[in-house]
């Protein structure tokens, strides 16, 4: 398999925080809480409930937590401080969790991040510019009815070129525009390009693929017809 595409599958996967076996049963916060406190472990997912206020003064301590997974929440701006605070945090997935620019600005002093999905945050370009700031951040997941309620898809598109290292791409129900896209293809490094609700026309798509040939693209949750590294 070539080594990109292995990349890009190994990056989807752990955007969307797929476990080793979905069948088994999880064991309680609890346990995996205690299993990283003893070096066993480097991760906890939740996907059931949201957290406890006493779960999240446990995680808080958690400083060999690699990765993070809560399938139901809640974070909310002052749960991202805790977040931002775990030293060896790399991989996160917040679902449920409306997180305003605010709570983006406290994720962006966690350094160590390289994974982030956030589906349902509710922040602006100002949050977003301020994720910028995340130095290995590889893989980016999310989605914000706020994003471009001032903004133009444009403005979006030159946000995301100051990510210095970022390889995926995923923004959900965010109206990106033909001006969004265009801006997008300014960006050098990008190997996935996921979008929901993108609102672009296929004009502006062929003109992305003959700029992007190299990057693999899903639209609405499919393969556009176009990607030259669609799926056989």
């Amino acid at each position: 398999m070539h080594l990109r595409r292995w990349c890009s599958i190994v990056i989807l996967a752990a955007n969307l925080g797929v476990t080793a076996s979905l069948a088994a049963a999880e064991p309680s916060f609890a346990e995996q809480a205690a299993a990283v406190r003893a070096g066993t472990s480097t991760r906890i997912r939740v996907a059931d409930r949201a957290l406890s206020e006493q779960e999240w003064e446990e995680l808080a301590d958690l400083e060999a937590l690699v990765h993070l997974d809560l399938q139901e929440g809640v974070a909310d701006d002052a749960k991202a401080i805790v977040l931002s605070r775990l030293p060896a945090l790399e991989r996160l997935v917040l679902r449920e969790s409306p997180l305003t620019d605010e709570g983006l600005e406290h994720l962006a002093a966690c350094h160590t991040l390289r994974v982030l999905n956030l589906p349902q945050a509710r922040c602006t370009l100002a949050g977003l510019g301020a994720l910028a700031e995340l130095p290995r951040l590889k893989s980016l997941r999310l989605g914000s009815p706020a994003l471009l309620e001032k903004d133009t898809g444009g403005a979006l598109g030159m946000t995301l070129l100051q990510f210095p290292t970022l390889r995926s791409l995923h923004l959900i129900d965010v109206p990106l525009g033909d001006d969004g896209l265009e801006a997008i293809g300014r960006y050098d490094g990008l190997w996935n390009l996921y979008l929901d609700g993108a609102g672009i026309s296929d004009v502006a798509w062929e003109r992305y693929f003959a700029l992007r040939p190299e990057v693999h693209v899903h639209v609405d949750q499919a393969h556009h017809d176009r990607d030259p590294n669609r799926h056989p």
